[in-house]
C-alpha cells in the first residue's frame, strides 16, 4: 500500500502542513514534533514524490559534495555525518571526488542541477576554480571545508594554530630537529603553522626535513608517510621527530621506522592530525589534533541550506573557523595524565 501525507499526518496527529514543513525542511518545527513525525514517516514508509515537488517548486533537493578522496577516513567520516544530517532536512547528498584531472564530478553536479555544493576540497585547486565558477554564474550556493577561496563561505578548524600547538608540543620535550610531512590534499595552513612554531621558537627551518607534497596527488595516504619517512631516512638528515599532516601519513611514518629498527616514541616522536578512529587504537597510540567534526558538519549544513532557502537575498561570505584539540598520546613520548 502506497501511504500519502495525509497517512502520515493523521498517524502523527499533526497537520499535512507541519508534516510538509519537516519533509521540506523550510520552517523550524518543535524536536518534539520532528521526531513524532519522523517516526511515523519511517512506520508508514512513506516517500515523498521529490519528482512532482522539483517540478513545483524548481529544486531537486539533491546537495553535491566534492572530497579529494573517499579513500580518506576523515572525509569518509564528515560525509557520511552531513548525509545523515541533510536526510532529516529532507535533502539527498550525492559525493564524488575531486582526483580526476577533468572534475567530472562536479560537471555531473551541474547537470543534476544540484540546490548546493559543498566542497571538501580540491586537489587541483586551480582548475577547480574555474569549475566553481560556473555554479557561481548559476547562482548555486556553496559552502567550503577549503579556507583557499575567499568568494565561498567556508567552515574550517584553525589549522595554522593547531599546527603549531601540535610542533610546539614537539619543541616543548626537547626536539629541535622536526621533520615534516605534508601534502597538496591537506591544508597548506598546516605547514605553516609548522614553520611559525620553529621560527617563533628560534629554531631555523631545514628544508631537507620538509616534504610538501605540493605537486603529488596522493591516494594512499599511509604509503605515501611510509615512502616520505623513508626518503627521509636515506638521506641521513638528523631529527628526532616528525609532524604529519595528517593520521595515516602519520601511520605510514610510524611503519617506516619499525623497519629501520627504530621504535617510536623512544628514538622518534611522531604527531598526526585530524585525530581518526585509528589514531586511538594504533600502537604506540596516535598523539594528534582533534578537528570538532560534529560542530563543523552542524555549521556547513546550516549555512548551505540557509543559502539555498534565501535565493531572493544577498549573501556574503562568511568564514566560520572552529579550534580544535590537541590529544596527547604514545607516540609523542609526552607523559600521558
Amino acid at each position: 500500500m502506497i501511504h500519502t501525507i495525509k497517512d502520515v499526518a493523521r498517524e502523527a496527529n499533526v497537520s499535512i502542513a507541519t508534516v510538509s514543513r519537516v519533509i521540506n525542511g523550510k520552517d523550524k518545527v518543535r524536536k518534539e514534533t520532528r521526531e513524532k513525525i519522523q517516526r511515523a514517516i519511517a512506520k508508514l514508509n512513506y516517500t515523498p514524490d521529490q519528482a512532482a515537488r522539483s517540478m513545483i517548486v524548481k529544486k531537486t533537493r539533491i546537495i553535491g559534495m566534492i572530497v579529494p578522496l573517499l579513500t580518506n577516513e576523515y572525509w569518509a567520516a564528515l560525509a557520511e555525518l552531513i548525509q545523515s544530517e541533510l536526510l532529516k532536512r529532507g535533502y539527498t547528498l550525492i559525493i564524488g571526488t575531486s582526483n580526476d584531472e577533468h572534475n567530472s564530478s562536479l560537471t555531473a553536479f551541474l547537470e543534476r542541477r544540484v540546490d548546493g555544493l559543498l566542497i571538501g576540497g580540491m586537489l587541483n585547486f586551480q582548475d577547480g576554480e574555474r569549475v566553481l565558477s560556473m555554479f557561481r554564474e548559476q547562482g548555486i550556493p556553496m559552502v567550503s571545508f577549503d579556507s583557499r577561496s575567499n568568494q565561498i563561505t567556508s567552515v574550517n578548524g584553525d589549522n595554522m594554530s593547531s599546527a603549531m600547538e601540535a610542533t610546539e608540543h614537539l619543541i616543548g620535550l626537547g626536539h629541535t630537529r622536526i621533520a615534516y610531512i605534508g601534502s597538496v590534499s591537506t591544508s597548506l595552513e598546516r605547514e605553516l603553522g609548522y614553520r611559525n612554531a620553529l621560527m617563533l621558537n628560534q629554531i631555523g627551518v631545514d628544508e631537507e626535513l620538509v616534504i610538501s607534497g605540493r605537486t603529488t596527488t596522493v591516494h594512499n595516504f599511509s604509503l605515501y608517510g611510509y615512502q616520505c619517512t623513508k626518503q627521509l631516512l636515506d638521506d641521513k638528515r638528523p631529527f628526532t621527530a616528525v609532524f604529519c599532516s595528517n593520521d595515516l601519513i602519520a601511520i605510514g611514518a610510524i611503519k617506516a621506522f619499525e623497519e629501520y629498527g627504530m621504535e617510536v616514541p623512544r628514538d622518534k616522536a611522531v604527531v598526526g592530525f585530524d585525530d581518526i578512529s585509528l589514531a586511538s587504537l594504533y600502537r604506540p597510540s596516535l598523539t594528534t589534533i582533534q578537528q570538532p567534526v560534529e560542530a563543523m558538519v552542524e555549521a556547513a549544513v546550516e549555512l548551505i541550506l540557509e543559502q539555498i532557502e534565501n535565493l531572493d537575498k544577498s549573501f556574503t561570505p562568511k568564514k566560520v573557523t572552529f579550534p580544535m584539540k590537541l590529544i596527547i598520546r604514545q607516540s609523542s613520548g609526552a607523559p600521558i595524565g
